[in-house]
């Protein structure tokens, strides 16, 4: 199995640690492990021991057979078929933002081809291309939190489409030449027949939320496939609230984040050592 999670096992432990307000030293302290030698994990340098996984997993409060699982890089996500449901379809559109892939989406009602695209990947050019090698109608644009690997280019799409975005409304707002519309937990928007609702999930950033219809959640960089995002509101906050409001859907729910894998509900569970 080829290993392509976003998230390595010192991404990890990095994440964790600073969500919990440790410091490298602290860490180092509780479990006997030198500060040099964790360093030298988060920059890929250093392949722990089990032993010290499992030192490292109860400090820092993460599932100890999971997080092996990473740092042996014996698990990523299987591949999410192409047609997982005939009611719509999910293409995906990625850039590089620093060197760094971020994702876009464009998702489509197959009835109608409809379709709303979900984040930038501050590339506009890329998606319009795409968009043009495809039958759809882009009706509207959704955000799934405004930082600039998501959001820069908006305006662009907007003339390019001539339609209105949607953001939550705790959300810091980004350019547009438009008003936005503001979303809140549980508001339904329409994308042909489909049903878009409207799931939050802050932490990341005071307003992202994710965006679920039938089986599918667009989740931007509130999860990644093994991992979350880097928590830079609250990292108690985001983690209870993926685990309220996407890891409590149906497990064969597919997750795309906005870096990394696809990966679904029952992998997160049984796979994602923050849960």
């Amino acid at each position: 199995m080829a290993f392509m999670l976003e998230d390595e096992f010192g991404d990890i432990i990095a994440k964790a640690w600073r969500g919990l307000g440790l410091t490298v030293s602290q860490v180092a302290t509780e479990t006997g492990i030198t500060t040099k030698n964790i360093s030298r994990m988060e920059n890929y340098t250093r392949k722990p021991s089990r032993d010290e996984v499992d030192q490292i997993a109860t400090t820092l409060q993460l599932d100890s057979d999971k997080l092996n699982a990473i740092a042996t890089e014996s698990w990523s996500p299987n591949t999410i078929a192409a047609r997982y449901d005939p009611a719509l379809e999910v293409v995906t559109v990625t850039a590089k933002v620093g060197g760094y892939p971020v994702h876009a989406y464009l998702l489509i009602c197959m009835e109608t081809r409809e379709a709303a695209i979900i984040d930038t990947a501050a590339n506009p050019k890329a998606i319009m291309k795409r968009i043009s090698e495809i039958n759809m109608d882009p009706k509207l644009i959704l955000l799934t939190h405004a930082h600039g690997d998501h959001a820069n280019g908006l305006m662009d799409l907007e003339d390019a489409f001539d339609c209105p975005t949607w953001i939550h409304a705790n959300e810091p707002k980004p350019r547009s030449k438009n008003d936005l519309r503001l979303l809140k937990h549980g508001d339904v928007v329409s994308v042909g027949n489909l049903k878009v609702t409207t799931l939050d999930t802050p932490g990341h950033t005071l307003g992202g939320c994710s965006f679920y219809v039938r089986s599918t959640v667009i989740v931007g960089d509130a999860l990644f496939a093994g991992s979350v995002g880097n928590a830079s509101i609250s990292y108690e906050k985001l983690l209870s609230n993926v685990q309220e409001n996407l890891l409590s859907l149906p497990n064969q729910t597919v997750l795309f984040p906005g870096h990394g894998p696809a990966t679904t509900v029952e992998e997160e569970k049984n796979h994602n050592p923050f849960f």
